[in-house]
């Protein structure tokens, strides 16, 4: 997480960091159109925030001195592969980044001017990613020398563009083939719908168009999908509630204290 003081061995920001609650407060008050493609309300937990946090409580110490901000899996990507591409799935849905087959793929210029990060549109966006990959599409020329003596592979093993982990569970559950049952094998991907649990239960549907709906997070194009657009919804907090209702069975206490005595735990949802 990254410290007040911006050290460098504390450069990252975790997802369910809640600090920029007022940066975020401020960007839904523009009420600006990127902001449909989020349910009409940005997340706190969503990167423009988070961004600019960082330029008002870290300048010094981080802002002017970072290079490069991108999202826990395209760092991987990054460090497999020495490629600076982004993935669709991470700008679409956590960086304001638009994409439509009616407008096409940008960054818009006005969002960013608006919410105070006009260094990032003066720079053509070279700090938040100008090379987005969709999923499945290869990422640089593979594992570097380096990256592959680390994992005990072969050098320029191809890398696949990143996704989120909710959307990698969504495509693979998706696509599935339902053995034995030849009228769910019949359905068209659109008329599926992958649930996907852990910290939060997402639910994630797919369209051959854009639809716009308040409160629902999308549409995403290529998302999950290529061609196809994403929406999805859920509960936040699914993992923490699961961990309420074990915690305040009555018969918890009995079962943690056994559990001890073995070396195990009570299983935790969240």
């Amino acid at each position: 997480m990254q410290r007040r003081q911006g050290e460098d061995n504390w450069n990252i920001v975790v997802w369910m960091d809640h600090r920029a609650e007022v940066q975020a407060a401020r960007i839904n008050a523009l009420s600006h159109p990127v902001l449909r493609n989020v349910g009409g309300k940005m997340s706190l937990e969503m990167q423009p925030p988070k961004l600019m946090w960082l330029k008002e409580h870290v300048y010094e110490s981080c802002w002017k001195k970072a290079r490069h901000f991108m999202d826990l899996p395209d760092f991987l990507t990054f460090k497999a592969t020495g490629s600076l591409s982004r993935s669709m799935c991470s700008l679409v849905c956590k960086w304001g980044y638009q994409a439509s087959e009616e407008n096409g793929c940008y960054w818009d210029d006005s969002f960013w001017q608006s919410i105070g990060l006009q260094e990032l549109v003066s720079d053509a966006y070279a700090a938040i990613g100008t090379d987005v990959k969709t999923p499945g599409q290869p990422c640089g020329q593979g594992l570097t020398v380096t990256a592959a003596e680390q994992l005990g592979l072969v050098a320029e093993t191809a890398v696949a563009c990143s996704m989120i982990d909710a959307h990698a569970g969504g495509l693979g559950s998706i696509g599935c083939n339902v053995d034995g049952d030849p009228f769910l094998n019949s359905l068209p991907l659109r008329c599926r719908l992958p649930v996907i649990c852990g910290t939060s239960t997402c639910h994630m549907a797919i369209s051959e168009r854009s639809l716009f709906v308040p409160g629902v997070w999308g549409p995403y194009l290529s998302a999950m999908v290529p061609g196809f657009y994403t929406s999805e919804g859920g509960q936040s907090a699914a993992g923490k509630l699961l961990d309420h209702v074990i915690e305040t069975h009555p018969a918890y206490g009995e079962v943690r204290d056994a559990l001890q005595s073995t070396s195990s735990d009570v299983v935790r949802c969240s």
